[in-house]
């Protein structure tokens, strides 16, 4: 037994010692002290969370309210070095309004339309056919437009020759202007060619897209002598298939005063109501086919038939649609 207490004694003063080393380490360490002024002080060990830096004089000098970014720049490290490679921020996903080399992305067209200074152009011609009936023919309807999406000019043609004779003929000039989204207002004139004394008229009106798609066209006119007139058009677009579409349409035309010379009465005039199907082989063009009933109404009928002319005109007609 006397050959053990020694030993035990040395043992339990090199434990004293140690604890007293370490008590006077932490007393002389302020509570404020940074890790890495911790560090350099004697006997301190580096632990294995903290990493020196790569240039000591530039860790001493960093500010402690630098983000991780700006460390990396000075060419320091932070003290979680992995965690913060892993979860960097990808550039790919930086906010365009924080980069001089990305744009925030736009709809197509929409810069041209911001400016309004996208002007476009189009004709179209609605229906370009031959007729086959009592009296065989054939029959225009075309349209041209140039502008922009607030305002275009507006060009419009129609007329039909029957029996080697232009029974009716018109072309109007027109400056549209957009209140409404897929609604135009129009103003203009119209000059009548055929049928009789030509006549000149003032045009006012509206154009566009109403609820269910019908293109509807509303158009008024003043005229020489105290002449009035209002015309009533629209057409609807039936796809029967992506290709295969079905397009009725209806005309009416009513006038204040008669103008006998034009076979026109006072009143509700004439009407025509128009069944076209075309096949589409693109959009820009379309053949088709299809069945015109064209009906004078009261005094219109009265001064037809004494002319010699029906009141009534079925016929079928073939032609193509197409635009550029």
């Amino acid at each position: 037994m006397k050959c053990y207490v020694p030993g035990a004694l040395i043992g339990v003063l090199t434990l004293l010692s140690s604890f007293t080393v370490s008590a006077q380490q932490s007393a002389a360490a302020p509570m404020d002290m940074t890790p890495e002024e911790m560090q350099k002080m004697p006997g301190a060990q580096p632990s294995n969370a903290t990493a020196k830096p790569s240039d000591p004089s530039a860790a001493d000098s960093m500010p402690m309210d630098m983000t991780p970014e700006e460390m990396q720049h000075m060419g320091g490290h932070s003290m979680h070095s992995e965690s913060r490679s892993t979860h960097a921020p990808d550039p790919a996903l930086e906010r365009p309004a924080a980069s001089e080399h990305v744009t925030p992305p736009m709809m197509a067209g929409m810069d041209t339309d911001m400016n309004n200074a996208g002007l476009m152009h189009r004709v179209w011609f609605e229906n370009l056919e031959g007729v086959h009936g009592n009296r065989n023919g054939g029959v225009w309807d075309a349209q041209a437009w140039f502008g922009s999406d607030f305002d275009k000019l507006w060009l419009k043609s129609e007329g039909v020759i029957l029996g080697g004779k232009t029974q009716d003929s018109k072309v109007e000039a027109l400056w549209a202007h957009a209140i409404l989204p897929f609604w135009d207002t129009q103003l203009g004139v119209r000059h009548d060619l055929s049928g009789g004394p030509t006549r000149e008229w003032a045009a006012f009106g509206v154009q566009g897209i109403s609820p269910y798609w019908f293109d509807v066209e509303l158009t008024g006119y003043v005229g020489e002598e105290g002449r009035t007139a209002v015309r009533l058009k629209t057409e609807y677009d039936l796809y029967i298939t992506q290709r295969l579409i079905l397009k009725p349409e209806i005309e009416l035309n009513a006038y204040g005063k008669p103008d006998r010379a034009r076979q026109i009465g006072a009143g509700l005039s004439d009407g025509r109501f128009e069944l076209r199907l075309r096949y589409e082989f693109s959009r820009r063009i379309a053949p088709y086919v299809g069945y015109v009933y064209d009906v004078k109404f009261a005094g219109s009928a009265t001064l037809a038939r004494l002319a010699g002319d029906p009141a009534v005109d079925h016929r079928t007609v073939a032609g193509i649609e197409f635009f550029f």
